[in-house]
């Protein structure tokens, strides 16, 4: 009987064994956190003193380490993994809270209290399925340590990161008011148009009066119908067109105006649409320099914050593994072996037990009945290794089998 459970022991623990898949393991290894904040500070130096360490866990205190753990085991960070790698089809089940379990059934996250290294270790059927989450781990935490930090820099980032928003948003509008005027009534540069407006002007006055000499010179010495008389009026008529045009007009002069319409604002029209046009220009002038600015102090508050940030150092990368963690069949059958020899010895002490008890007694009696309408059942279980021997015990104890 007793080699027949082992044997049995044996095989079961061999189907059991074999029946289980093979598990790979990925560690990582997070250094201590690093920060200098007051807070964190304090957390490092308590960590670092082993006198004060154990003072600090009698107080309750926690280290830096520890505040990484409370992360890392977190809703957040499980929710995070469990998204990005579809674990709930992985570990096939339905509800959140079953795939947040198993998730966590196999994760080991451990902090050594003398170096404050933090190390995690993943296991999974895919050797890179636990790389993945190993390394996973580490991207979740940084996120959430980014996400709520609430460190001056910080908030002054945020800050900074809206009014620049709000600004170039002003900035754009008053752009394109600006553009849409000019467009509108041609004005583009009101100082250089109004100073080439003027030049021009000069220009064109002294060419006409020099004109109007030479016509007059001409006139004493030729008739009206002569080539030269004629040329020159032609030319200074155009002039008076050109002056026309730029609103440069002598007052009290006769000559015929032009109604061509000019695409750019005439001598004129300047002074009125120069109001309007150093309005505008002067709006968006201020909000550009205020964003530019604000552009650089957000880029310099970027800075603080991520120096601020107690970002994680990793260690020692994840790793693809190439050889299984486990199941240790070598273990689990060596157990049900060791399993089976106890309940055999246990089986021959009952037995033998059993044995010496008198059957005549009433207690006996009764419970040799019950026993008796088990093996009358013919069951499969009286058929294993070692039942026969039980089943002669029984029957020889005086019952009516």
């Amino acid at each position: 009987m007793v080699i027949g459970i082992l044997v049995a022991g044996i095989l079961v623990s061999l189907l059991y064994a074999f029946h289980l898949p093979a598990v790979y393991t990925s560690t990582t290894t997070l250094m201590p956190p690093d920060s200098t904040s007051p807070d964190f500070s304090i957390m490092d130096a308590l960590s670092s003193n082993p006198a004060t360490r154990l003072g600090s866990e009698e107080l309750g205190l926690y280290t830096p380490g520890d505040l990484f753990t409370s992360i890392l085991e977190s809703r957040n960070v499980q929710d995070g993994l469990i998204n990005r790698f579809d674990l709930a089809h992985y570990y096939k089940t339905r509800l959140i809270e079953d795939t947040r379990k198993s998730l966590a059934a196999d994760t080991n996250i451990v902090v050594d209290q003398k170096s404050g290294v933090i190390t995690i270790s993943v296991t999974a059927r895919n050797p890179v399925l636990a790389s993945n989450l190993a390394r996973g781990y580490v991207e979740e935490l940084n996120r959430v340590m980014t996400e709520n930090s609430t460190s001056a820099a910080r908030r002054e980032r945020i800050f900074l990161e809206e009014r620049v928003k709000d600004i170039k948003q002003k900035l754009d509008e008053s752009a394109k008011e600006l553009s849409q005027f000019s467009a509108k009534s041609g004005a583009i540069d009101m100082a250089s148009q109004t100073r080439s407006t003027v030049e021009e002007g000069l220009r064109l006055q002294a060419e006409l009066i020099d004109g109007r000499s030479q016509l007059a010179a001409l006139r004493q010495t030729y008739s009206e119908d002569n080539l030269k008389v004629r040329a020159l009026e032609a030319h200074n008529a155009e002039l008076q067109q050109q002056l026309n045009k730029m609103g440069g007009l002598p007052q009290g002069s006769g000559a015929d105006t032009d109604t061509t319409k000019s695409p750019y604002p005439t001598a004129d029209e300047l002074p009125t649409l120069g109001l309007t046009y150093y309005d505008l220009e002067r709006e968006m002038r201020v909000e550009e320099a205020l964003w530019e600015a604000l552009t650089k102090q957000y880029e310099a508050a970027k800075v603080e914050e991520a120096e601020e940030l107690p970002t994680v150092r990793v260690l020692d990368v994840a790793e693809i593994p190439g050889r299984k963690s486990g199941p240790s069949r070598q273990m689990i059958v060596e157990s049900g072996a060791l399993f089976s020899l106890v309940v055999a010895l246990i089986a021959v002490l009952v037995g033998m037990i059993w044995e010496a008890m008198d059957p005549q007694d009433e207690p006996m009696r009764g419970l040799t009945e019950i026993i008796e309408g088990a093996l009358n059942s013919r069951r499969w279980y009286w058929k294993l290794p070692g039942m026969g021997w039980i089943r002669g015990c029984l029957k020889g104890s005086g019952g009516p089998g």
